[in-house]
């Protein structure tokens, strides 16, 4: 099935031919299905995993005629990572992409878990990846060709603080990577977020944090948090989803990447399910209507009114996180700052801010008081591109959507809803930019 879908997806046994990849925690889980994803993409692939599993990754590989090398390797302990460097240039003669999977994740609050488990969490999901960038960058570099991949997941989820904190270190380590390299270097960095995935970790990871979030393993387990899945996303899926990015890795670089779009894009999400955001129903306001604006007294009057809808319409968004359960709200919560760039709470504080300022500088043009009023003005460029994401994020959510839902009638109140709700946001931005270009 992993191979089928990335026929679909258009990719080939000669996508990655001459390549070399090392993929670290590639024993088991995502880890060995990205190993068996590149390999059959024709990457020669170093296995590093501290467990004996890795010597089955290795012969799974060659089994499906393809070539994989397994190195046993603490991925936290920097003589470690040097030694598996040698041992994979040795062999192959240079490294070309390295995914850096390894992870740990201990269950507990923060106050219960001892500072070794902080102190691991740290060496194997941040360190490890740092030591495994300086061994195989220069390199890289050098060839002015490479890819580096760091795996994030949800920042700030309860009883797993420490697997939490590491990642988001992984994700900043990703775009600061990114930013440091360029696009000029020929080194493509990006991050990837794999979502909830089908591994053998999750599974022993639920039976204890479901009590936690007061669910049943089986409740926990089938939560719907990624879109077009019933519950968790067989591991191929996110494996197929991550080789996809790497294949086009200089079009992902620095940013943050995930399975499920290559997967929409190409149609192999299994199936519909109802959006975790409930929609708003056939009674929501119409689309803005472009206003006639014979002056800029218009424009001011058509900026405030826009505003003020924006200001209702994030408050409902707050509303429908707030109904969700737990995790659910917690994780679209995140998905949201993700993807807006801000926090939904910062989103309706600064809405209020908008109308406020909006306000003001129409009164003062209507004043006359000049250099009030280009003291707001120039605030609006800055407002301009962080609307530019919130209507990223609706559109996003409403392509979401279309995986989600399965009754036509409800998809179909809730394209309405997200439509106008993006459509809402860039009349403001456009409304914003005459203001700013008067």
């Amino acid at each position: 099935m992993l191979f089928e879908k990335m026929e679909r997806m258009v990719l080939s046994s000669a996508s990655l031919s001459e390549k070399v990849a090392v993929v670290t925690g590639a024993g088991c889980g995502i880890g060995k299905e990205v190993a068996r994803a590149l390999a059959w993409l024709g990457a020669k692939v170093v296995v590093a995993e501290i467990a004996d599993t890795g010597a089955e990754v290795e012969a799974l590989i060659r089994s499906e005629g393809n070539t994989a090398l397994f190195v046993k390797t603490d991925v936290a302990n920097e003589d470690d990572v040097n030694r598996m460097a040698k041992m994979a240039l040795k062999k192959f003669g240079k490294v070309d992409i390295l995914v850096n999977n390894a992870t740990v994740a201990k269950i507990g609050s923060i106050l219960d878990l001892p500072l070794e488990e902080w102190n691991r969490s740290w060496a194997v999901d941040v360190q490890a990846a740092v030591l495994a960038i300086k061994a195989f960058l220069p390199g890289m570099l050098e060839r002015r060709e490479g890819t580096i991949v760091t795996i994030t997941s949800e920042e700030g989820m309860p009883y797993v603080a420490p697997y939490s904190a590491s990642k988001a270190a992984l994700r900043s380590l990703g775009f600061s990577l990114a930013a440091e390299l360029g696009e000029a270097s020929g080194v493509s960095v990006f991050v990837f977020a794999p979502g909830m995935v089908d591994t053998l970790g999750i599974r022993e990871a639920a039976r204890e944090m479901a009590p936690l979030y007061g669910m049943t393993y089986e409740a926990f387990i089938s939560q719907r948090v990624n879109p077009g899945y019933d519950g968790l996303m067989p591991a191929e899926d996110c494996a197929a989803g991550l080789a996809y990015a790497i294949v086009h890795a200089k079009d992902y670089h620095g940013q943050m990447a995930d399975p499920i779009q290559p997967l929409n894009k190409f149609g192999l999400l299994p199936i519909k399910r109802e959006i975790l955001h409930k929609p708003i129903g056939k009674s929501s306001p119409k689309k803005p209507e472009t206003l006639v604006t014979p002056g800029m007294s218009a424009v001011y009057s058509q900026a405030v009114e826009l505003a003020l809808e924006l200001r209702k319409i994030l408050e409902t968004v707050n509303k429908e996180f707030d109904e969700q359960n737990f995790f659910a709200r917690t994780w679209a919560k995140r998905i949201f700052q993700q993807r807006s760039g801000l926090s939904i709470k910062d989103w309706v504080q600064n809405s209020s801010d908008l109308v406020a300022e909006l306000q003001n500088l129409s009164s003062s043009v209507e004043a006359g008081q000049r250099e009030r009023a280009q003291k707001s003005i120039a605030k609006l460029p800055f407002l301009i591109t962080a609307l530019g994401k919130l209507a990223d994020y609706f559109q996003s959510t409403r392509e979401d959507a279309k995986g989600f839902i399965k009754d036509p009638e409800t998809l179909s109140a809730a394209l309405e809803a997200l439509t106008y709700r993006e459509k809402t946001v860039h009349a403001l931005i456009s409304t914003l930019k005459r203001i700013a270009s008067a």
